[in-house]
C-alpha cells in the first residue's frame, strides 16, 4: 500500500511539473503612435534566460514558463523600454505591447559640436560616433584603425602605428586642416601645428567614445578646424572603475618579420569624491618595409660619394699626399683581414690590403698616409702650431707603429725622432682663422676624395677620371648629351629599382635597363647592331656597398629601419564635491620610434616625446581649461632624422593654452547661449633645425652689435649657411668684397690695452671664441699686472719666450695672446668667459617666433518651438603674425606674458578673422531631424608654412631648402632693377640679361617644369578661407531603420599651395628657342615674359635637354656674399577651389542577433591649378568612398563577431614632393571577440583578410594583412 502511495505522489508530482513547463506567453510589438509592427525587438523575462524576438509581423513567443509573476521587458531601438508585470498562465490570451518613439541614441550624449555637452540629437552638426562597445569589440594595432570606415573621413596608413586623418579632402602627409582633441585639449606638434596621431598618450582601453563632426567647426573652435574636429573623449574614474590589462600578439603579412607585440594596462579607482587612473600602452615590433627614391638617391655613393675615404687616412687620389708624408710599410697588413669592415690589427686603418698601393707582397709600395705631421721640405703648417719633442718620439718608439696620441684623442703616425721641431694637428685654431691644422697632410682626406674609390665607374676603361668625379659627374645623371661612353656623356633619366640598384633609361626609350645592347636588333635603324648608343648605362660599383647607410656622414644611421616602438601614458585626478563643481588634472606622456612621412621626406622619429599637461575645472555652467604641450626630438646620438638627407631634426617646442566657456539657459532651456574665449601661446624651439629660428644658436651676431675685431663673414664649406667650426672666417667690405681674416692684423705690435675699436658694431660678427677687442678680464692674473701673462720684462707686450700664458688665454699665431672662451671662470668673479663674443647669440637675438592667437565665440541655440531651432554662432580670431587688432608684447627675451600687457588696437581690424554661423533645425516629429546651415570657416598658415626653414635635397651643386613664407619671398635686384642670378661656373653674381631665361623645376616627377621671361616677388601667404551651406538629415527611415545624409558645397579662397619651387634656374635662352625638329618654327618668350609655344615637339624637347643649359640660379633674400644661393621651395595662395558631395551613413537591425551600418560619401571639385607650374592639382581624396560594418551577437553565447569592408576610389595624390596615384582598394577586415569567462576576454582580427597589397599615401608602403590576437583580463 505503501508503494502504491509513494508511486501515485510521484507520477502527480511529474505531471504537475510537465504540465507547468507547457505554459508559454504570446504577444504582438506595436509602435504606439500608429500602431505599425515592430520586427525583430527584443523581448525578455527579467530574472530568467527566457526570452524571444518579434517576427516580421511583430508577434513573439514564449514558451516552457513556469506558473507565476513575472516582469516583461521589451525593448526596441529608438523606443522607450516597456516594463510591466504579467502573471503567468496569462488569462487573456495574447498580450499586446504599445512601444513609444523616442530620439535615436546611438549614444546618447556629445560634447564636441556645442562646446557642451548636448544630445546627439540636439547637435547642430553632421555627427559620428565611436562608442567604447565598438572599440572593445575590435583587436586593431592603433586608434585611426577603428575610424577608417567612418563617413566623411579620409584615413590614410603608412605603417602600423603611423596614419593620417582629415575630413571632406585636402588630406596630405601630415594635415592641419582637421582638428584633433582629447579632452577638448588639442593633440598636434607644438612646432608645426600638425598632428601625430602615434604620440596621443591615449590607449583604447580608456577610450569613452570618439566624436567626429564634419564640416567647419572654426565658428567655434577657430584655426584648424575648417574642415571639422574630431574629438577623443576617455573614461572618468569616477565613472569607470577597475583594472584591466590587455597582451596583443600579430603577423604581418611579409617575409622576414618579427611579431608585433603590444601591452595596454588601465587601473581606476574612486575614493569619496576622488578618482584617479593610470593608463598606459607599449608596442614593439617591425613596421612594413619600404624604400623611396629620394632615400635610395640619398645613400647611393653615385650621388654623395664614399665619405669613408676623408676618414681613413690615406691619400686615395683627389690630389697628390704632401710631399715627405710617409707611405704605409707592408707590415702594417698583418693581421688585417680584408673586407669585414673592422681594425683587426688595432693600427687604426680598416681593410687596408695590398690594393692600398702597388706591387706584390715582396714589393709592395703603400699609400701615403696621414701622419699628423707638417712634413719636409715644405713646411706650411698653420701658424702657432704645436711642435713634436723628443719626449714625445720617446712614447712613440715604445708603439709598433710609432704613435702618439694626444690627450684629445688625436692619433700621430710614424713618430720619429726627424720629427722633432715639426708642426703638428691638435685639432685647435692656432692662428684664428677659423680653420683648422690647416697646411699639415695636404692631398690626404681632401673633400673632393670621396670620389675616388678606384673603380671605373663608367665602364670607359678609366679609373676615376675627371668625369667620374665631383659636378662634373652628377651632372650626367638626368641628362642625354652624346652617348655615356664619351667624355661627360650623359646617363639619361634614372631611377632605383626594388633591391636598390640605379637603372637607367639611356637609349630613351622609355624602358630603364631593357635588353638593346645585346638583342641582336638595329633598334635605333642606324645600321649598326647592339652598340653603345643602343644601351642603357649599368653602373659599376666594382664590388663596393651600393649604400652608404650614413648619408650626411655625422656617425648616425639613417637609412630606412622598420623597428618601431611606442610607449605612452596617461594620468587623471578627477573630483567632484557635488554637482555643481568637477575639477580633473591630468598628464601624459609618449615616447615613439617610427617613420612618419611628411612632404619633403620620411623621417625616422628616434626617441620623439610627446608630454602634455592639463587641469579642466566646473562651477556650475561656467568652465575653465589650461594645458601645456611639450615635445623632445629625442637624443643626440639617435635624434630624430631625415631618411634621404640624414638631416637632424632638434625640437624642443611648447604650446599653451588658456579656454574659458560659459552657458546660459533661458525660456525653460529653449534658448541656450554659450560663449567663451582661447588663448594659445605657441613657443618653437627649433635651432634652425626644421624652422628659421636659428638666430640665438647660430654663433654668429644678427642685430648689428658683434665683438669689434670679430670676422664677420665665414667660408661656407659645406654651404649650410650656417657658420660651422673649422670653416675658414672671412671679412667683407660694404662693397660686398670678400678678404682673409687674422685676429692679429689690427693689432700689429701695439700693447695689450691699445685703443683700437670705438664700439661693439660689427654687423654678422662671428664667434671665434676670441676677445678680439681685448676687454676680457676672464683671466688668472696671477702677478696681478692687468695682462693675461706674466709681465717678466715691463714693456706690455708679450714676448715669446720670455713671458708665459696664464690660465684663461692663449697664444695666436705664436705671436699675441688673447683672452678666449674655454667655460671656466678664471677670474673667479662669478662669470664665465665675459665680454667675450659680445652680440653674438645674446638674447636679445632670439627669433624662436613666438605665436599668439586668441579667439573670442559665441553660439545662440533657439528652440522657436518644438519643431523649429534657430543656431547662430560667430567667432573672432586674432593671430599676431596677421593683425596688429591686439598687441601681445611678449615677443622680446624677457617680456612678460602677462594679459595685462596686451594692447588693444580697436581701428587697426585688418587681418582679423571673423567665422560666422547660421543653422536651422527642423524636427517634425521624434526621430526626425533636418539640418541647414551656411558656415566660414578659416585656417592660419601654420609655422611650418610661416618659418619652415629644412634643407630637402640637391639640385646639381645647388642644395634645396623648403622654406616658409614668412615675409614673402623676394628675388635679389641689383640698382637696374635687374634680377640677379649666381653662374656657378664663375662663382659670381650676374644681372639676368636677354641671353637667359628662366626654369622653374617642377617637385611632381611628372612634370618637368615650365619656362619664364620673368619673375616677381611672392607675398606671405594669407589664411585660407571656407564657406560652406550643408543640408543634413538624421532620422529613422522605419522601424529597424536609421540614417543620416549629409549633402555640402565648399568654396575656397586663397587655398595654401604644398611645396613648390619659388627659386627658377637659369638657363641659356637657346635651350627654348632652338629648332629641335629643323621645321623652322620657333619657341619665344614674349615682350611679357609669357613664354610662346610655337611648336609644342621643341618645347618638349626644350623639356628634356633643359639640364644641358643649366647655367645658375636666381639670386632671393637668403643669399650669402661669394656662396652659392639655396634653390628654395614654399608656400603659395592659390585662386578658388571648390568641392561638393554628400556623407550617408544607414543602421539596419536585421534581427536580435544582426545589425548591418554602411557608410557612402561622394565629393566632387572643379580643376584648379598650381599658380607657378599651372599643373593640375589634387584634392587628395577619392571621388568615392563606403564603409560596411555587419554584425553578430547571438543572446546564448558569450561572442561577438564583426565583418567590416571599406572601399577606396582611385585618385591622384601630390603632397609636397610626394606625387603618384593611389590606386582603388576594397579591404575586409574579420573580428572575433569570445568572453571566456567574467575576467578574461579574447578577441581576434584579421585585418585585410584577402591581403591585397596596396598603397594608401605616396611615399608609404604597401599594406597587406594584419593578424592580431588580444587577451583582456579584468580584475
Amino acid at each position: 500500500m505503501n508503494y502504491k502511495k509513494l508511486i501515485f505522489i510521484t507520477l502527480f508530482i511529474a505531471a504537475q511539473i510537465t504540465f507547468a513547463q507547457n505554459f508559454k506567453l504570446d504577444g504582438q510589438i506595436l509602435d504606439a503612435s500608429n500602431k505599425s509592427v515592430l520586427p525583430f525587438a527584443n523581448i525578455t523575462l527579467e530574472g530568467t534566460t527566457l526570452g524571444s524576438a518579434s517576427d516580421a509581423d511583430g508577434r513573439f513567443s514564449i514558451e516552457k514558463i513556469n506558473a507565476g509573476t513575472y516582469t516583461v521587458i521589451a525593448s526596441y531601438m529608438g523606443y522607450s523600454t516597456y516594463k510591466k508585470p504579467v502573471t503567468i498562465p496569462y488569462e487573456d490570451g495574447s498580450i499586446t505591447i504599445l512601444l513609444e518613439p523616442e530620439a535615436i541614441k546611438l549614444d546618447e550624449y556629445v560634447v564636441t559640436a556645442s562646446r557642451r555637452r548636448e544630445r546627439v540629437e540636439d547637435a547642430p552638426a553632421a555627427i559620428s560616433i565611436i562608442s567604447k562597445k565598438e572599440i572593445r569589440r575590435e583587436s586593431n594595432t592603433n586608434l585611426g584603425d577603428y575610424l577608417k570606415g567612418t563617413k566623411g573621413i579620409d584615413f590614410t596608413q603608412s605603417g602600423v602605428d603611423s596614419y593620417n586623418m582629415t575630413a571632406r579632402g585636402f588630406n596630405s602627409s601630415f594635415s592641419s586642416r582637421l582638428l584633433t582633441l582629447t579632452d577638448g585639449r588639442m593633440a598636434n606638434v607644438p612646432s608645426l601645428r600638425l598632428t601625430a596621431y602615434n604620440v596621443i598618450p591615449v590607449s583604447f582601453d580608456d577610450v569613452e567614445q570618439i566624436e567626429v563632426v564634419l564640416g567647419p567647426s572654426s565658428a567655434l573652435y577657430g584655426p584648424n578646424a575648417h574642415s571639422g574636429v574630431l574629438n577623443i573623449v576617455t573614461s572618468s574614474p569616477l565613472r569607470s572603475q577597475g583594472t584591466k590589462f590587455n597582451f596583443q600578439t600579430g603577423y604581418l603579412s611579409q617575409k622576414n618579420t618579427r611579431p608585433l607585440e603590444k601591452y595596454t594596462f588601465r587601473t581606476a579607482h574612486k575614493f569619496n569624491n576622488f578618482g584617479i587612473k593610470i593608463s598606459a600602452v607599449a608596442l614593439t615590433g617591425e613596421d612594413w618595409e619600404h624604400y623611396n627614391e629620394d632615400e635610395y638617391e640619398g645613400h647611393s655613393p653615385s650621388f654623395i660619394g664614399r665619405a669613408n675615404l676623408i676618414h681613413n687616412r690615406v691619400e686615395d687620389g683627389a690630389n697628390a699626399g704632401e710631399f715627405g708624408s710617409p707611405r704605409m710599410p707592408v707590415e702594417w697588413l698583418t693581421g688585417e683581414i680584408d673586407g669585414n669592415g673592422k681594425d683587426d690589427n688595432g693600427n687604426g686603418f680598416i681593410d687596408e690590403n695590398l690594393s692600398w698601393g702597388s706591387g706584390e707582397l715582396d714589393n709592395w709600395t703603400g699609400p701615403k698616409i696621414g701622419d699628423g705631421v707638417d712634413n719636409l721640405i715644405f713646411t706650411d703648417a698653420e701658424a702657432g702650431s704645436p711642435i713634436i719633442d723628443s719626449a714625445m718620439v720617446q712614447v712613440a718608439m715604445n708603439d709598433p707603429y710609432r704613435r702618439f696620441i694626444l690627450d684629445n684623442g688625436i692619433v700621430l703616425y710614424d713618430i720619429g725622432y726627424e720629427d722633432v721641431g715639426r708642426g703638428y694637428i691638435d685639432g685647435v685654431d692656432n692662428d684664428g682663422d677659423g680653420s683648422i691644422d690647416e697646411g699639415i697632410d695636404l692631398g690626404i682626406d681632401e673633400p673632393g676624395e670621396i670620389w675616388f674609390d678606384g673603380i671605373d665607374n663608367d665602364g670607359d676603361g678609366e679609373v676615376d677620371e675627371e668625369d667620374e668625379t665631383g659636378t662634373t659627374w652628377l651632372e650626367r645623371f638626368g641628362t642625354y648629351y652624346g652617348t655615356w661612353d664619351i667624355a661627360k656623356g650623359g646617363f639619361g633619366e634614372y631611377k632605383f629599382d626594388d633591391e636598390g640598384n640605379i637603372i637607367f633609361d639611356t637609349n630613351n626609350n622609355g624602358e630603364y635597363n631593357d635588353n638593346w645592347r645585346s638583342d641582336g636588333i638595329d633598334n635605333d635603324e642606324d645600321g649598326t647592331i647592339d652598340e653603345n648608343d643602343e644601351a642603357d648605362f649599368i653602373m659599376n660599383y666594382g664590388g663596393l656597398p651600393k649604400i652608404r647607410y650614413d648619408a650626411n656622414d655625422d656617425g648616425i644611421n639613417d637609412f630606412p629601419d622598420f623597428n618601431v616602438k611606442n610607449v605612452r601614458y596617461d594620468f587623471r585626478l578627477d573630483w567632484e564635491p557635488n554637482s555643481d563643481i568637477t575639477a580633473s588634472l591630468s598628464h601624459g606622456y609618449a615616447w615613439a620610434r617610427n617613420i612618419n612621412i611628411t612632404g619633403i621626406a620620411r623621417y625616422l622619429a628616434d626617441g620623439w616625446v610627446y608630454r602634455y599637461y592639463q587641469g579642466k575645472f566646473r562651477y556650475k555652467n561656467l568652465f575653465l581649461q589650461t594645458y601645456l604641450n611639450s615635445s623632445f626630438s629625442g637624443e643626440s646620438d639617435r635624434a630624430t632624422r631625415n631618411l634621404a638627407t640624414g638631416g637632424i631634426i632638434y625640437d624642443r617646442s611648447k604650446k599653451f593654452s588658456l579656454q574659458l566657456q560659459h552657458f546660459i539657459e533661458k525660456m525653460n532651456g529653449d534658448l541656450r547661449f554659450v560663449w567663451g574665449f582661447d588663448y594659445f601661446l605657441t613657443l618653437p624651439d627649433t635651432k634652425g633645425s626644421i624652422l628659421s629660428d636659428r638666430d640665438l644658436t647660430d654663433k654668429r651676431d644678427n642685430n648689428g652689435n658683434g665683438e669689434a675685431g670679430s670676422p664677420n663673414f665665414f667660408y661656407d664649406a659645406d654651404d649650410s649657411f650656417y657658420f660651422e667650426e673649422g670653416e675658414a672666417f672671412r671679412n667683407i667690405d660694404s662693397s660686398n668684397q670678400i678678404s682673409n681674416y687674422s685676429p692679429i692684423s689690427v693689432w700689429g705690435s701695439n700693447p695689450y690695452d691699445a685703443i683700437l675699436f670705438s664700439g661693439d658694431n660689427v654687423q654678422g660678427a662671428v664667434s671665434d671664441k676670441l676677445d678680439n677687442d681685448r676687454d676680457s678680464d676672464d683671466f688668472n692674473d696671477v702677478d696681478g699686472n692687468g695682462y693675461p701673462w706674466t709681465e717678466n720684462n715691463g714693456n706690455g707686450v708679450f714676448d715669446v719666450g720670455i713671458d708665459a700664458v696664464e690660465e684663461g688665454a692663449r697664444l695666436i699665431n705664436g705671436t699675441h695672446i688673447f683672452v678666449y672662451a674655454d667655460g671656466i671662470d678664471n677670474d673667479g668673479d662669478g662669470k664665465t668667459d665675459e665680454n667675450i663674443d659680445e652680440g653674438i647669440d645674446e638674447r636679445a637675438e632670439d627669433n624662436r617666433y613666438k605665436v599668439n592667437e586668441f579667439g573670442a565665440y559665441y553660439q545662440l541655440n533657439w528652440k522657436i518651438n518644438d519643431k523649429l531651432e534657430f543656431i547662430q554662432a560667430t567667432r573672432l580670431d586674432v593671430h599676431d603674425r596677421l593683425t596688429n587688432f591686439v598687441e601681445f608684447n611678449n615677443q622680446g627675451y624677457n617680456d612678460s606674458y602677462s594679459p595685462t600687457n596686451w594692447n588693444f588696437n580697436f581701428d587697426k581690424t585688418d587681418g582679423l578673422q571673423i567665422s560666422p554661423k547660421f543653422g536651422l533645425s527642423f524636427k517634425p516629429k521624434e526621430n526626425q531631424n533636418f539640418r541647414l546651415t551656411w558656415a566660414k570657416a578659416f585656417n592660419t598658415p601654420s609655422n611650418q608654412a610661416l618659418f619652415l626653414d629644412i634643407f630637402v635635397t640637391r639640385l646639381s651643386i645647388f642644395k634645396v631648402y623648403a622654406k616658409g613664407s614668412y615675409g614673402g619671398y623676394n628675388y635679389t635686384t641689383n640698382q637696374a632693377g635687374k634680377n640677379v642670378w649666381f653662374e656657378f661656373e664663375e662663382g659670381l653674381y650676374r644681372p639676368m640679361d636677354s641671353t637667359k631665361i628662366f626654369f622653374f623645376p617642377s617637385v611632381d616627377p611628372k612634370i618637368k617644369g615650365y619656362f619664364a621671361g620673368k619673375i616677381q616677388d611672392q607675398p606671405e601667404l594669407e589664411p585660407e578661407i571656407v564657406s560652406t551651406w550643408e543640408v543634413g538629415y538624421k532620422g529613422r527611415l522605419a522601424s529597424n531603420m536609421f540614417g543620416t545624409l549629409d549633402l555640402y558645397t565648399s568654396h575656397y579662397t586663397s587655398f595654401v599651395s604644398g611645396a613648390t619651387f619659388i627659386s627658377p634656374l637659369v638657363l641659356r635662352k637657346s635651350i627654348l628657342t632652338d629648332d629641335y625638329n629643323g621645321n623652322g618654327i620657333t619657341n619665344i618668350d614674349g615682350a611679357d615674359g609669357q613664354v610662346v609655344i610655337n611648336d609644342q615637339e621643341d618645347y618638349d624637347e626644350a623639356l628634356d635637354f633643359w639640364r644641358q643649359g643649366l647655367v645658375g640660379v636666381t639670386a632671393t633674400s637668403d643669399t650669402l656674399p661669394g656662396a652659392p644661393p639655396p634653390v628654395i621651395i614654399g608656400f603659395l595662395n592659390y585662386g578658388e577651389v571648390d568641392i561638393w558631395g554628400f556623407d550617408a551613413s544607414l543602421t539596419v537591425f536585421l534581427s536580435r542577433k544582426w545589425n548591418m551600418d554602411m557608410t557612402y560619401s561622394f565629393m566632387g571639385t572643379n580643376e584648379f591649378l598650381n599658380p607657378l607650374t599651372k599643373a593640375k592639382e589634387s584634392v587628395n581624396s577619392p571621388k568615392h568612398k563606403a564603409g560596411l560594418k555587419l554584425q553578430y551577437n547571438p543572446t546564448k553565447i558569450p561572442l561577438t563577431v564583426s565583418f567590416n569592408g571599406r572601399y577606396v576610389d582611385s585618385f591622384d595624390w601630390s603632397s609636397g614632393i610626394y606625387y603618384g596615384k593611389i590606386n582603388a582598394y576594397s579591404i575586409f577586415d574579420l573580428h572575433l571577440g569570445y568572453q571566456i569567462n567574467k575576467n578574461i576576454k579574447m578577441n581576434f582580427t584579421i585585418n585585410n583578410i584577402l591581403d591585397h597589397n596596396h598603397t594608401e599615401i605616396i611615399g608609404g608602403p604597401s599594406l597587406g594583412r594584419v593578424m592580431m590576437l588580444r587577451l583582456e583580463t579584468k580584475l
